[in-house]
């Protein structure tokens, strides 16, 4: 994996700008979001593709996730579930990139609790040196997102 340095070599690259920026970009050119997966597998990272106009009900999604990143048997298809066997992956290589594509057909609750999880899980991996990157390809600029990422406060 490459070690990023403060300076203008790491600043200009994709992979540190989507860490800087929450883990998470979103496209609306499908161009655009192939030029950069390109880049990350040239790069070295994994890339895992869902397509979110096939997740009709948070039960299709669960079973989606569950199949693509081979959970364990016993995943709960539900969001703690998610939680604990994403921050399980064994993330090789350079890194991994998650695609979700048409995020925007989802319900807005359902999408957020989505990009939460998995940008808790980013922010975990990252503590042992492994990456974990989500790309989100939507329709429309105006697409929003309430603030994800956020941590609790725990009294130690």
């Amino acid at each position: 994996m490459i070690k990023f340095t403060n300076g203008p070599d790491s600043w200009k690259r994709l992979d540190y700008i989507i860490m800087a920026r929450g883990f998470v970009k979103p496209y609306n050119d499908y161009q655009i979001l192939k030029n950069d997966t390109d880049w990350l597998i040239s790069e070295g990272y994994n890339i895992l593709n869902f397509d979110c106009t096939e997740w009709s009900n948070k039960e299709i999604m669960h079973t989606s996730l569950h199949s693509k990143f081979d959970f364990p048997v016993y995943y709960g298809h539900n969001w703690d579930a998610l939680d604990e066997c994403l921050n399980e992956i064994e993330i090789k290589e350079n890194g991994l990139v998650v695609v979700f594509d048409n995020l925007d057909i989802m319900n807005i609750k359902l999408a957020h609790t989505l990009i939460d999880v998995f940008v808790s899980s980013a922010q975990r991996h990252l503590i042992f040196s492994e990456r974990l990157l989500i790309l989100i390809k939507v329709e429309s600029w105006n697409f929003k997102l309430h603030p994800y990422g956020a941590f609790n406060l725990y009294w130690y």
